[in-house]
């Protein structure tokens, strides 16, 4: 088991923890409804250090990360960053990430916690040119300030954040370390993403959580961040997104640039195109007060026409929510949901849940 710096803050802030890509991470601490309804309406801060960051540098550099993601590297200045996957030969996803362009010839990937082993060695055997490819995630810390108020906390230690916009980053210093914040998140909500040395990163935490004392900023944990992200239909890997899955079945095909000349999955891709897709992700809202699960059959007419990949409850809207890819061909608005043997009916709905 690894563990992130903030560790023992976990522990004296009574954390539950549980074992997520690796690390023993905290879970809850208040509450997953109390702390999801924070975010919601003030502000929270994760611990997101058991995130990946891969970096890749060198005069090739651009002209590699065309190659190895799907979405449009040169479109990027340095100082912004964009979503985009690892793609295996076949279309499906190796990862999801957001991308950083720290200069005309450096990047830095952002990777799942559980894939950055395998990430990194994509990245090596796909190198192509003259690049150095790095993996630094054992010495960077990360922290995200999500919410509302999450631009008034961070502006009372960082002025720096006043103009940044969405998708953006810059560097300021902390405690003499370089740190580097971003403007994005995996909640719906306005946001900072901070990435520091591993040594500095309580110093950061114990300072944000003092900025936010008045706009009742509180930790939150793994389950809050899943139930967030579930209400905004974002996908997670392992659950919407493996290998076998490709990026238009799961509604990002918006990432797709299929104009540019060559990346890696891209002769598959085109030919999904020609076929057509024989699956699609959907939402489902539950009529009653059932609460649909992982792996749960969705049926219609007592027919079998897709499973769950991620079902929870959502605290916004009070009811239980799900995300299911389901056949393409079903044209019904109503369908029924697998839960321990009973059916309960749920009605499809276009993603996200939670509109902002």
């Amino acid at each position: 088991m690894k563990y992130t710096p903030l560790y023992e803050k976990h522990k004296a802030l009574g954390a539950k923890f549980m074992e997520f890509g690796g690390f023993d991470m905290p879970l809850q601490y208040t509450g997953i409804i109390d702390e999801h309804l924070t975010v919601r309406n003030k502000a929270g801060i994760f611990d997101v250090s058991h995130m990946g960051e891969i970096f890749i540098e060198g005069k090739d550099a651009l002209e590699y990360c065309e190659y190895l993601t799907p979405n449009r590297v040169s479109n990027l200045l340095p100082g912004q960053s964009q979503y985009t996957f690892l793609l295996n030969e076949r279309a499906g996803v190796i990862d999801d990430l957001i991308i950083y362009r720290i200069s005309e010839n450096e990047f830095m990937l952002c990777v799942n916690a559980s894939n950055i082993e395998k990430d990194y060695d994509w990245c090596l055997t796909n190198k192509k040119g003259n690049v150095r490819i790095t993996d630094r995630s054992p010495d960077m810390g990360m922290l995200s300030v999500q919410g509302p108020f999450a631009k008034e906390v961070m502006r009372k230690i960082f002025l720096s954040v006043e103009g940044l916009k969405r998708l953006n980053f810059s560097y300021t210093d902390f405690e003499h370390k370089h740190l580097m914040i971003s403007r994005t998140g995996y909640t719906g909500e306005d946001g900072f993403e901070c990435f520091i040395d591993k040594d500095t990163v309580v110093g950061l935490w114990n300072s944000i959580m003092e900025a936010g004392r008045p706009y009742g900023i509180k930790p939150i944990g793994l389950g809050a961040r899943d139930t967030l992200r579930a209400e905004m239909g974002y996908p997670l890997y392992g659950m919407e997104l493996n290998e076998d899955t490709t990026p238009y079945e799961a509604n990002l095909g918006w990432v797709i640039k299929m104009d540019k000349q060559q990346f890696i999955g891209k002769s598959s891709l085109m030919k999904i195109m020609e076929t057509g897709l024989t699956k699609k992700l959907e939402g489902i809202v539950m009529n009653g007060r059932s609460i649909p699960r992982h792996k749960n059959y969705v049926l219609f007419k007592d027919k079998i026409i897709g499973e769950v990949t991620t079902g929870t409850y959502s605290p916004s809207l009070s009811k239980g929510i799900a995300m299911a890819y389901i056949d393409n061909d079903v044209s019904s608005s109503e369908v029924g949901v697998d839960i321990r043997g009973i059916l309960h009916t749920g009605s499809l709905i276009q993603l996200p849940f939670v509109k902002k």
